[in-house]
């Protein structure tokens, strides 16, 4: 059997807890959780947000990039890989499929946003809850603004910070929101016992709270 090796944790956090992240996105989540790793990760965590060079983003693929990261090093019964991906494109049996294999291992977990990503960068700046029922039907549906344009999400973020796109926005507009965003992504999780949300929602809440190190 090949020996599995040790993850090098950085200067000052030798026997931290590993938070690993893989994402759907090349560009928005990774741009986030290294905000999230620089300013705000628990001295108690170390955070890798693993980088994804293919063109497949899909759900077992995510699931994937994780296994073989677990199979070539030593991970401790503390130690969290995150699968984070969107509900948005992808079927129920293909999440359904990455949902059961996380369930089978305790040190993997499963967090997604309905319908994507974008929904946890804009509760940094609104409260959906007060949206009109007509509105909360466009932010499920997501369809793009325009034939060629940005979907709903993209286009209320960039209304709402002036500027975006997936690989350069202005992170650290949103961090100083981040604990409203979590009470407001924990509002909307209404069924958490559910293997992801099945209305607007997002699990994001969960990644952040670990790597800031507070209890979930």
């Amino acid at each position: 059997m090949r020996q599995r090796k040790d993850f090098t944790r950085s200067e000052g956090k030798k026997s931290a807890r590993l938070v690993i992240i893989a994402t759907e996105g090349t560009d928005t989540e990774p741009v986030y959780f290294e905000a999230v790793k620089a300013d705000l990760c628990s001295s108690n965590v170390h955070v890798e947000v693993l980088k994804r060079t293919d063109g497949n983003s899909s759900p077992e693929n995510v699931y994937h990039q994780l296994q073989l990261f677990k199979d070539e090093y030593n991970i401790a019964d503390d130690d969290e890989l995150w699968v984070v991906v969107d509900r948005d494109k992808w079927t129920e049996k293909m999440l359904s499929e990455v949902a059961l294999y996380c369930h089978q291992d305790n040190n993997l977990k499963f967090c997604v946003s309905n319908p994507c990503f974008e929904l946890w960068l804009l509760l940094h700046l609104e409260d959906i809850t007060s949206y009109s029922s007509e509105d909360l039907q466009q932010l499920r549906e997501n369809r793009r603004v325009t034939k060629t344009g940005p979907t709903l999400l993209k286009h209320k973020i960039r209304q709402l910070l002036g500027s975006y796109s997936e690989s350069n926005y202005d992170v650290y507009r949103l961090l100083p929101t981040i604990d409203t965003a979590i009470i407001r992504a924990l509002t909307l999780d209404v069924n958490p016992a559910d293997r992801w949300p099945q209305d607007i929602g997002t699990r994001v809440y969960l990644v952040v709270r670990s790597i800031m190190g507070k209890e979930n």
